[in-house]
């Protein structure tokens, strides 16, 4: 299958729907809660507190190395999924957030292309050319992940990109904005969270 939502735990009101909606413990009752039809539900149900019974179900033991927002990205690409729309994965516990952001770089280094979306912003995970439509006046934050990170080139910001190097310790990256309705980033070295908030 091409599309997928995975949502999570946490409460969300923005939701695009999906023709295959995977949901991950008690993402399973946010998922009931706005009459989403679910059609695979996975996890150890620690949180949900029991396993649901209407739908398929992949069970794991509560004793893990893995959340089970990571399962339910490993099971959408088993399943063949290609895009990834990731759902309930901001509030709650820092740690969790923090971690969630995680799901985009798994996702992609098994094929999928994954998006975590917030209620008013999009999170985005690339490790060289990024595509981007969006509306002039939008903020566009460029985060380093996992090192160093060199732009080769961006076009439609307002505050030139090309060349620049952004490191783990400075904020250079926060807040620029859209200009025009794409955008386009390419890097040379790293990789990068693009943090596309809207107006």
């Amino acid at each position: 299958m091409k599309k997928a939502a995975l949502i999570l735990s946490q409460d969300f009101a923005r939701y695009l729907g999906a023709p295959y909606v995977i949901v991950a413990d008690a993402g399973y009752l946010r998922a009931k809660e706005r009459g989403i039809t679910i059609d695979l539900s996975v996890g150890d149900y620690d949180s949900l507190g029991f396993c649901p019974k209407d739908v398929e179900v992949v069970t794991v033991p509560a004793k893990k190395d893995f959340s089970d927002g990571e399962l339910g990205v490993r099971v959408a690409a088993l399943r063949g999924v290609e895009e990834l729309d990731v759902y309930g994965a901001v509030g709650g516990r820092p740690d969790h957030f923090l971690f969630n952001l995680h799901l985009l770089k798994i996702a992609h280094d098994l094929g999928v292309k994954a998006v975590i979306r917030g209620d008013n912003f999009d999170i985005y995970y690339t490790e060289s050319n990024f595509f981007l439509t969006a509306k002039a006046g939008d903020p566009l934050s460029i985060v380093p992940f996992d090192g160093n990170l060199h732009i080769l080139k961006a076009t439609g910001l307002k505050y030139p990109a090309d060349g620049v190097t952004l490191t783990k310790k400075d904020t250079r990256g926060l807040s620029n904005e859209c200009t025009s309705d794409k955008v386009f980033v390419s890097l040379a070295e790293g990789s990068a969270l693009l943090i596309h908030t809207f107006r």
